[in-house]
Order: C-alpha cells, then sequence, then structure tokens
C-alpha cells in the first residue's frame, strides 16, 4: 500500500525555500562585494600565469642548461681543462637548472686537473654553499673538498669533510670512512683512525679492501692495544 504523499500545510507553503534563500543570499553577497571578488578572481589568475610562466621558463633553461652540459663535458674528457672552465662558468648562468649545481662540480675538477688548488677548493666551498641539503652531489663535493686538503697536508679539516660525508647516505660512504682513518692517523689519533676502519670493517664485511683494512686494524691495535675504542 502506497504512503499518502505528505501534504504541505499553508505556513510551509509561505517558508521560503532553503536553496533559493542561500542562493539570493550568496549572490546578494557577491553583489555586494563585487570589485573584491573581482580583484580576487584576478590575483588567481595572475598567480596561475606566473606558475604557469615559471614551469615553462624553468624548462626551458634546463633544456639550453642540457645542451650547454654537454658540450663543456665534451671539453673536460677531451683534456681541454682551460676551454671546459669557460664553458662550465657559462653553464652556471642557467641558475634555475640542476645543471648549474653540476657546473661549479666540474669547474672545481678541471681547476684540479690544472693542478690550481686554491682555485678548486674556493669553488668546492662555494658548491657546498649552494647544496646545502644531503644529497649525492654533495657528497661527491665534500669528497672532493676533503680529499684535496688531505694532499695538501690539511687534514685537520679534512677530517670533518669527510665525517660530513660520511652521514649522507650515497654511494661513497666507505670512501668518507677511509678518508677519515688515513686523517685521524695524519692527526695522530690512531684511536679515531681505529674507531673509522672497524666501522667500515662492520659496515662493508665483503668490500674489495677488508683484508688491507683488516692488517691495519691489527697494526693500530698492535700500537695502542687492541681494547682501545671497543
Amino acid at each position: 500500500m502506497a504512503h499518502a504523499s505528505k501534504r504541505l500545510s499553508r505556513r510551509d507553503i509561505r517558508r521560503p525555500d532553503q536553496f533559493v534563500t542561500l542562493t539570493g543570499r550568496f549572490f546578494h553577497f557577491v553583489t555586494h562585494y563585487r570589485t573584491h571578488f573581482i580583484a580576487a578572481a584576478a590575483a588567481i589568475i595572475i598567480i596561475l600565469l606566473g606558475l604557469w610562466g615559471w614551469e615553462a621558463y624553468r624548462a626551458r633553461q634546463n633544456r639550453l642548461a642540457a645542451r650547454e652540459y654537454g658540450s663543456a663535458l665534451s671539453l673536460y674528457h677531451e683534456g681541454r681543462y682551460l676551454q671546459a672552465v669557460d664553458a662550465f662558468v657559462r653553464l652556471r648562468s642557467y641558475s634555475a637548472s640542476p645543471y648549474s649545481r653540476l657546473a661549479i662540480l666540474y669547474q672545481a675538477k678541471s681547476y684540479l686537473a690544472l693542478e690550481n688548488p686554491v682555485k678548486a677548493a674556493a669553488t668546492l666551498e662555494e658548491l657546498l654553499q649552494r647544496e646545502r641539503k644531503e644529497t649525492f652531489l654533495r657528497q661527491i663535493g665534500l669528497l672532493t673538498l676533503a680529499s684535496l686538503q688531505e694532499r695538501t697536508g690539511r687534514c685537520k679539516e679534512a677530517v670533518s669533510r669527510f665525517a660530513e660525508a660520511e652521514k649522507i647516505a650515497g654511494p661513497f660512504k666507505d670512501d668518507a670512512l677511509l678518508g677519515k682513518a688515513r686523517c685521524s692517523l695524519q692527526n695522530q689519533d690512531p684511536k679515531g683512525a681505529l674507531d673509522s676502519y672497524r666501522q667500515y670493517l662492520t659496515s662493508y664485511p665483503a668490500g674489495e679492501r677488508v683484508g688491507e683494512i683488516s692488517l691495519r686494524v691489527q697494526e693500530i691495535e698492535a700500537k695502542i692495544g687492541p681494547s682501545v675504542g671497543k
């Protein structure tokens, strides 16, 4: 049996429909604040256009930078280091592209190939200033600078660089550990070296240099005692 539909009273009929009421209030609000709405809409459009323009600019910068990077890298691998330096300096102008930071690294490597450690170190310091996050590129920059400092007798500075590189998740943690151990020995800190070598053996039990490092651990333990650092 079908239910009888609910009859509307006169009071219900006179009562304004809720949707109509809300719609009317909304349009009244919009009309009253029309200038504000137009300004807000214009601001949104400008922001969207700005974002689109920025993304288009970045995409174009990346395309141009990739082309320049390929040319500069060819010069570097051909051993034309002076020309490579100039090319990497030009590439750095594409500041919106990640290739600009790679250019700083290879500019430093070109200076190293030209046997100019002062300019190489300054360029690597600049890279580390720009690449603040713990990225693969920062790890390479730290290791390159630390190795340069080690070769030039600045192991006290190099230890901290190796230590920072070792904390970054990347493929060169083992190199950083061994560099820290070498410089600890240079700094007359056999305990620090022993700690780093032991950490290497624990972290890389199948590493290619396990035999060599085990011998170094034994040599240091023979001098300062096996219980040191344990």
